[in-house]
This record gives structure tokens, C-alpha cells and sequence, in this order.
């Protein structure tokens, strides 16, 4: 991509384990890419890197960098390392956990409650002074309600069904039609280097199953509770539970699915009866490019992590 001299060039980044996006604004011109999601189990900026350096080929002219990521750790918090993989006409990264990002692409600069659902999950509340993070903490301790969350509920009343500990169920299909031997399916997914996103792609089946299939529709009603539970407690711990009429709102294909947002609006209401249900303002990828524009009051702001070239 060519460009011609520019004073406002951005690049957004918008990255998940189950796939990456960029998004690079130039005025009033746009390009979008998608790439794989990235490894948790390889090192994570020089993916970044690979990434950014693919979006930008052929830009020469300066750019400001801004990035959402999911499982960003304080270790990972340092764009200044990332910086220094980069083309020097990089000028500055702005980082921050995909829930901040997710969060301005659902609600903006408003306060409410954003839950961001895909292969992981994570629940974001900012209130007037406060802001806190629920949940998102990775498929092996947390992630409740997720894609993951889901995929491995299905596989696991599968295999159940396959011994015959619970009735027939749909559900036997997500292991019969997936693994040619029902019996090792445990040591391929434990063996297989994708194992999160591969379960996390079940969850549609799943949700698909449950339309008819009794087992499928109370995994997809639980996984509705979980969520919204997350949600409650983020509006609760900011102070908004009990204030007006507090805005929920949600990111995330998984929630395009109508069993799933059905039980999490129900569970929410149940909770918190003037709750205000918010569709998604815009893309969590616009999110990432409204980081550097949050208002300075913002309780955003604190999670964000900032870097330049001298």
C-alpha cells in the first residue's frame, strides 16, 4: 500500500487468539487486514511485530500505533520493548487489555458495563471514579460463559453420552463427527497446538444443538448466567447497580446468538431491574483507534500504556 504524506496516520490492532485485525486510518481512507490470532504459548511481541510490519509495507510517512489485546499481563505491559521491533517511522504505541478496547468500541466514552465474549471472556464496568475488570482469566481458572467455556461443556457431555453416564444427546455428534476415534479425542486436543481456539469452535455447534437438544440448551442457558453474573458484579463494584437506569452492552459474534443473549439479558434483569441494554456502538477494532482520545478524567486511562521515540 502507497500513501501520500499524512499528519493523522493510525494503525489499530486488534488482537485475539482466535484471529487478529488491523486497521489503518489515514484521513478519510481505511484498510482493513485479518490475520491469524495469536500463540499464547509463543513469545507475544514479535508476533505483534510480524503483524504490524505486514500492515504497513509500503508506508514510509509516521504512524501512531494502538493496540487491544487479549491476556495482557503487567510483564507484557511494556510498549517500549515492542517499539524497538518496529520501523522506526512507528512513532508511538499505545497499549491496553482488549476489554478497555472493546469497551469504547461498545459504549464510547459513556459509563456502563461492556462484556466481551469470544474465545475468552471478560466483563469491563466504569462507573464515574472507578473502573473494574471481571473475569478474563484464561480457560484453565476462569473465562465462564466463553466460546471455550461452551466448546468444552459440549465435548465433555459428548463423551458422557458416549460412556453413557447421561441420556442420548445431540451432543454425542461434537465427538463422533470430530474425532474418527472417540476414545483418544482427550490426547489430540491435549497434543494439538490450537487446542483453545479448536474448542472454542465447537460452541457454535453447541448453540445450534441447543435449539432442540435439551443437554445442549441448558449448557448455553448456563453459560447466559455466567455472564451475566460477571456483568452484575462489575455494575455492583463501580456503583452502578443501583443507580438510574446502568447501561449493558456486550462485543463478541458469541453474543449474536439469540439462546445466549436471551439468558444473559433475563439473568441481568433479574438482578437489575432498570437495566439499560446498549447494542455495540461500533467494532472493538474502532475501540482501539479511540484510545488516545479518551478525555483525561477518564478511569480508562490508567490502563493504558503508552510509549514514544525520542
Amino acid at each position: 500500500m502507497n500513501t501520500s504524506p499524512s499528519t493523522n496516520l493510525t494503525l489499530a490492532l486488534d488482537a485475539g487468539q482466535t484471529g487478529v485485525r488491523t486497521l489503518l486510518i489515514d484521513g478519510d481512507s481505511r484498510s482493513l487486514q485479518q490475520f491469524p490470532g495469536v500463540k499464547t504459548d509463543r513469545e507475544l511481541f514479535p508476533q505483534l511485530a510480524e503483524f504490524i510490519n505486514t500492515s504497513l509495507e509500503g508506508v514510509n510517512t509516521p504512524v501512531s500505533l494502538s493496540i487491544g489485546m487479549t491476556g495482557l499481563t503487567a510483564a507484557q505491559s511494556k510498549p517500549a520493548e515492542l517499539l524497538e521491533l518496529l520501523p522506526v517511522n512507528v512513532r508511538d504505541v499505545s497499549l491496553a487489555h482488549d476489554s478497555i478496547t472493546g469497551f469504547l468500541g461498545a459504549l464510547g466514552t459513556q459509563m456502563g458495563i461492556v462484556t466481551a465474549v469470544g474465545t475468552g471472556v471478560v466483563t469491563l464496568g466504569v462507573g464515574e471514579n472507578d473502573m473494574v475488570r471481571i473475569d478474563g482469566w484464561g480457560n484453565l481458572i476462569g473465562d465462564a460463559g466463553s466460546a471455550y467455556w461452551i466448546g468444552r461443556a459440549g465435548l465433555e457431555a459428548g463423551m458422557r453420552v458416549y460412556d453413557g453416564r447421561i441420556p442420548s444427546s445431540s451432543l454425542l455428534s461434537l465427538v463422533t463427527e470430530n474425532f474418527s476415534h472417540p476414545e483418544e479425542a482427550y490426547i489430540e486436543l491435549q497434543t494439538s497446538n490450537d487446542r483453545v481456539a479448536r474448542i472454542a469452535s465447537y460452541a457454535r455447534r453447541v448453540i445450534e444443538l441447543a435449539e432442540d437438544d435439551e443437554e445442549a440448551r441448558r449448557i448455553v442457558n448456563a453459560a447466559g448466567h455466567e455472564l451475566a453474573l460477571s456483568a452484575v458484579t462489575a455494575a455492583q463494584r463501580v456503583g452502578l447497580r443501583d443507580s438510574g437506569s446502568p447501561r449493558f452492552s456486550w462485543v463478541g459474534n458469541v453474543m449474536k446468538a439469540e439462546m445466549l443473549k436471551d439468558a444473559f439479558v433475563s439473568a441481568v434483569v433479574k438482578a437489575v431491574p432498570q437495566a439499560q441494554f446498549v447494542s455495540p456502538l461500533a467494532e472493538p477494532i474502532e475501540g482501539v483507534a479511540l484510545m488516545t482520545s479518551l478525555p483525561e478524567a477518564s478511569p480508562l486511562r490508567v490502563s493504558i500504556h503508552t510509549a514514544s521515540r525520542d
